[in-house]
């Protein structure tokens, strides 16, 4: 039999763990997997910068982090909740042709973990695991309408460094998209990451706690008043399947 890399086999052990708890503290996570303290502190550091595990401090938990969802998405048998989605946003897509895309916070980023991609000739070009701007996305309005001003600012105290001309740039006008998130279901990007693009998402709740949002992006030349319209209802009508489906599940650990 071959031997084993220790700490490779410590780290696998750590994550593998945290899998099955809905969450532990250093000393629960010592006690079960019989790792000294003063060995898995510096392992739980290294996955807490890589965002693998996530760590709250009213509780003094560690629980599984957004990098474990990127890495799952490619496997999407290991996740039925991704799986679920990734079909609606096929239907989606097979519907408009364009690009669909699902996306979680990552502190004041958008990360992508899932992408369908349209056969249009010219469509937006991303791919998973890309990282943009939260406040200057549909997707990140979409994850962002229930934070308070105060929790805005302290995912930016540096203030709004907008992309383009059409950016969001203060506060005031982001919270009023945020607004109007709230009230017809739905945040749009225009033109504010891209000069040259149109999205529109829509947030994914279970239990009304916002876990993703999925949307669709277009060239703004194909941004008619129809289309748009059209793309909204199959956002709004894909979040109803997909929100039926989530209530009716155990709750989703928090990525």
């Amino acid at each position: 039999m071959k031997t084993l890399h220790k700490p490779t086999e410590r780290v696998l052990l750590i994550l593998e763990t945290l899998s099955n708890d809905d969450g532990m503290t250093l000393s629960g996570l010592s006690l079960k997997t019989e790792i000294s303290k003063s060995t898995i502190f510096p392992i739980l550091k290294s996955l807490l910068h890589r965002k693998y595990i996530s760590y709250d401090e009213k509780s003094g938990k560690y629980t599984l982090g957004i990098s474990c969802a990127v890495l799952a998405s490619s496997t999407f048998e290991k996740e039925y909740w991704l799986k679920m989605i990734n079909a609606e946003m096929r239907k989606i897509v097979a519907d408009c042709n364009e690009v669909c895309q699902m996306g979680v916070l990552d502190d004041s980023h958008v990360l992508y973990i899932d992408k369908v991609q349209s056969d249009q000739t010219v469509q937006l070009m991303s791919k998973i695991g890309t990282r943009l701007p939260a406040i200057h996305s549909a997707l990140g309005k979409a994850l962002l309408y229930q934070y308070s001003d105060k929790q805005i600012m302290e995912l930016y105290p540096d203030g709004f460094k907008p992309l383009t001309a059409h950016s969001v740039g203060q506060l005031d006008y982001l919270r009023r998209q945020l607004n109007d998130v709230a009230l017809k279901g739905y945040a749009v990007d225009d033109r504010e990451i891209n000069e040259d693009t149109v999205c529109f998402a829509v947030p994914l709740k279970q239990r009304d706690k916002i876990l993703a949002a999925i949307s669709v992006s277009m060239p703004y030349f194909r941004a008619t008043e129809e289309k748009s319209k059209h793309i909204i209802e199959l956002l709004i009508n894909a979040r109803a399947k997909i929100e039926h489906n989530l209530n009716n599940l155990h709750d989703i650990n928090n990525y």
